[in-house]
């Protein structure tokens, strides 16, 4: 074997174990498997929003969902689906997830921050299929709401606006602009202080609001007031 060709191999090498290692890497730097905050040295602040007293529950079973591409992609797909105060605890029922291609489980996540996104300091982002680290299909439950003051995260507080954001990510990448899971149902619930939901166009999760009522003709009525002006311009012509 020539010395080119022996260089070739150990590069080889070298590239596929880095590979491996990063695809075995987990995003989450506090070293919860399921839970990390945006900015891993920003201190927890707990239960900074107050005592949770509203939740909104959001559904995968109206649209399903896609999960595509590496944190802050703009592939990725951005949900506003509620306002309030402060999350201080999030819930999952039967999230179902089915990955594509050379995906993992473990690495379809959901980041849920304030309006500034990922600048958000105390966002926090979600693993469901945590730990598994292989292709197919899983269901996953978190037995209620997880309090994120009991996984030493802090509340998400709102701005001033009060609005808060939810985008799907791949803590690992596998190919660029392709889907690599996609939600298959069951529901996201979130807790905190005067949560509301939004449902709108810039929510998939939500049923859509109703349509505004429109009140129908009132033919019966038109026609009396029609009578009475009538009965009126009579009685002052011959008064």
């Amino acid at each position: 074997m020539n010395k080119f060709l022996t260089l070739l191999l150990v590069a080889a090498v070298v590239v596929s174990s880095s590979a491996i290692a990063a695809k075995g890497d987990s995003s989450s730097p506090n070293g919860n498997p399921i839970f990390s905050m945006v900015e891993s040295n920003q201190p927890a602040v707990i239960n900074g929003g107050g005592v949770p007293n509203s939740s909104v529950e959001l559904s995968f079973d109206l649209n399903g969902m896609e999960s595509w591409d590496a944190f802050d992609d703009a592939d990725n797909i951005i949900q506003n689906c509620l306002s309030g105060t402060a999350i201080t605890g999030v819930g999952w029922t039967s999230v179902g997830i089915t990955t594509e291609g050379a995906s993992w489980l473990s690495e379809a996540g959901v980041l849920f921050t304030n309006s500034d996104g990922s600048a958000d300091p105390n966002g926090v982002s979600l693993l469901f299929g945590a730990g598994d680290d292989f292709t197919g299909s899983g269901t996953y439950d978190s037995g209620g709401v997880v309090n994120l003051a009991d996984v030493a995260l802090a509340d998400v507080e709102s701005n001033v606006d009060g609005l808060f954001v939810l985008q799907f990510f791949e803590d690992f990448d596998d190919v660029a602009d392709t889907i690599d899971a996609n939600y298959t149902g069951g529901t996201l619930t979130f807790e905190g202080v005067d949560l509301v939901a939004t449902p709108g166009p810039n929510c998939m999760m939500l049923p859509p609001p109703p349509p505004p009522v429109v009140p129908a003709n009132n033919t019966l009525a038109l026609l009396l007031l029609v009578l009475s002006m009538l009965g009126f311009v009579a009685y002052r012509r011959f008064a």
